[in-house]
């Protein structure tokens, strides 16, 4: 397997290890109602954590109570495209660590050792977040051109190859940049599994909109009702002889297999098919044949890696909505937006999932997580760590008005 290397990499692997165990100091509980009965398990809604201060050592801070509870990780790291400013300051007592402790972040050309920074700081954090993943659980996270790369390597690394899931693009934006001849419109959401060896179906289908449900028809009158067809071809790579055959349709009409293509069924199955009525000809009987998939028996959308922003929001929406929260303030640059984060809860969270957001910027992630609740009565729970100042003024701010909107869970705002 490929491996990345970088410099300080033997100095950060186990730094995990060496982070301290630090307590969470409640600073106040946020109640946007009546507070609920514990439920069962010991677990209460009050279990929604806001924390402010470094991420490694929060993360470090949770483990004691949520090793391997977490469903969910979304995170949304610096992208390190040099013009972020963020600072690296882990304390690893290392001569060539130290040089670049408390120091900014800064351009390529003014900081050649940027990408290594960045490197060194991932690294410990996504060994924490690994270990908070429950074994069913899948982690997404957001990523553009500068280090999409050395995440996947990375990630490879530390999770798996094998429970590498997708890398997702999303459309960000509406429109090119007119000042620019090619314009980067896209960004990446990398996700990964804890254990696929044992959980292999970790994700929900996506219900059918009202559009989707438009596109099934029933020409015949077939009494399973509405249906769309798909093609009954594969390559003829992935074929065993037995789908290999020439097939006669109800007109009497031979279909022999064009090159490099197989049947999808082996001729037993398809004469099965064909005669339970699952196979379309055409309204003449001639046509080549195609498998008829019933709405009845479609419990939701398959998904594939392409997001588009018609579906899953972009960022000038993303900043309408920060926007309409705080009162039309500019109060927060590149917020993602709710419906992008709202699409990896619904296909990776269960009713009573943990989602850990440590990386949490403006909030979106709990503001998705209650939007959810609301929707299908879940008790989906958020944690959420920033290091930032603005912690208290927005990233706390904005979930205690969305909770004030309507009754949700209490909040615990906390220091590390």
């Amino acid at each position: 397997m490929p491996t990345l290397n970088w410099i300080g990499k033997d100095k950060v692997i186990n730094h995990h290890l060496d982070v301290p165990f630090r307590t969470l100091d409640a600073q106040y509980t946020f109640h946007a109602g009546p507070r609920q009965a514990e439920e069962s398990a010991g677990t209460s809604l009050s279990d929604n954590l806001i924390i402010h201060g470094d991420n490694l050592e929060a993360l470090k801070a949770l483990l004691p109570r949520y090793e391997g509870q977490v469903k969910c990780i979304y995170i949304d790291p610096p992208y390190n495209t040099g013009n972020e400013g963020w600072v690296y300051n882990d304390n690893v007592s290392d001569p060539k660590i130290k040089r670049w402790l408390n120091s900014v972040v800064g351009k390529e050309g003014e900081d050649l050792s940027r990408h290594d920074k960045w490197l060194c700081m991932m690294y410990p954090r996504l060994k924490l977040l690994h270990k908070l993943l429950s074994e069913d659980g899948v982690i997404f996270i957001s990523i553009d051109d500068n280090e999409q790369a050395s995440l996947k390597l990375m990630m490879d690394e530390i999770f798996g190859v094998g429970n590498f899931v997708v890398t997702i693009v999303w459309q960000k934006r509406t429109s090119p940049d007119a000042r620019k001849k090619i314009s980067s419109g896209h960004e990446y959401l990398m996700a990964y599994q804890k254990n696929a060896t044992t959980y292999r179906d970790v994700f929900n289908l996506l219900e059918l909109s009202d559009e989707d449900r438009k596109k099934f028809k029933n020409p015949d009158n077939d009494p399973r009702g509405a249906w769309v067809s798909t093609d009954c071809t594969a390559q003829a790579g992935h074929g065993t002889k037995s789908q290999f055959y020439s097939l006669t349709t109800p007109s009497g009409r031979v279909i022999d297999l064009p090159d490099g293509l197989c049947w999808r069924f082996t001729e037993e199955r398809m004469k099965e098919e064909i005669e339970a009525g699952r196979i379309w000809f055409g309204q003449d009987g001639k046509g080549v044949p195609r498998k008829k998939t019933y709405l009845s028996e479609r419990h939701g959308k398959n998904l594939w890696s392409w997001w588009d922003n018609k579906e899953v929001g972009h960022t000038q929406e993303a900043t309408k909505e920060i926007k309409s929260i705080f009162n039309n303030s500019g109060v927060f640059d590149y917020p993602k937006p709710l419906r992008l984060i709202s699409r990896v809860l619904q296909i990776a969270t269960d009713k009573d999932s943990i989602v850990l957001d440590s990386f949490a910027g403006s909030g979106t992630t709990a503001h998705a997580v209650e939007n959810l609740n609301r929707q299908d009565g879940g008790r989906r729970r958020f944690i959420l760590v920033e290091m930032e100042n603005y912690a208290e003024t927005i990233t706390a701010e904005r979930v205690k008005r969305v909770m004030k909107s309507n009754f949700t869970p209490p909040l615990a705002v906390t220091n590390n």
